[in-house]
């Protein structure tokens, strides 16, 4: 976790599209490195927006970092090097992205990591009322600075952040989705009991 002196890294790991809004963050990042906010930000990944993105960022002061794509085995170790976790940003009113499978969020909870992420119904359905996400209620520059801002005001609690996290996920494992789908069932076939009677 971040000392008092030193930076708070966010890490994206994925594939680098326009619309899941990585520009914007670039800018967000560059803005509050611009305004005294110590925030470093990875981008781990490959995609077609990639060039686009190394353009825009060497025309920053070194607070964006584009790092080549790493094996599935490395992620861990990657992600040991990052406090806050950062998922694709969508639009939340993007209908594609409500029905999606939030694997990244899962990874970054499963790391013990805080999220940075948009108020998408795949991100929301997942985290609920866990106090361990900064959300972003739009894609928009201005809106991602403040989110990074608030990432930059709570580090200290980033240290708590992340257990809630990592204990989050555990309601999202195989064991515990076969044990909700067995209660569902359960109470399914109780109800239609009573109504067939």
């Amino acid at each position: 976790w971040p000392a008092e002196d030193e930076p708070v890294h966010l890490m994206y790991l994925g594939i680098l599209l326009e619309n899941r809004h990585p520009a914007e963050l670039c800018r967000a990042v560059a803005r509050a490195n611009a305004e005294g906010i110590d925030i470093q930000l990875s981008l781990v990944g490959d995609g077609p927006f990639r060039a686009d993105l190394e353009n825009l960022v060497r025309t920053m002061s070194g607070s964006v970092h584009i790092v080549p794509p790493v094996p599935h085995d490395q992620i861990p170790e990657v992600l040991a090097q990052a406090h806050v976790g950062v998922t694709s940003l969508p639009d939340p009113e993007d209908v594609i992205y409500q029905a999606s499978s939030p694997i990244k969020l899962f990874e970054y909870m499963a790391a013990g990591l805080p999220i940075l992420a948009t108020r998408s119904v795949c991100h929301t359905d997942v985290v609920g009322d866990g106090d361990f996400t900064f959300w972003a209620d739009r894609t928009d520059e201005h809106t991602l600075f403040e989110t990074v801002k608030a990432c930059w005001q709570r580090r200290a609690d980033l240290a708590k952040l992340g257990p809630q996290a990592s204990c989050a996920v555990e309601d999202w494992t195989w064991p515990a989705g076969a044990r909700k789908l067995s209660n569902a069932l359960a109470e399914g076939l109780a109800i239609s009991c009573i109504i067939y009677r």
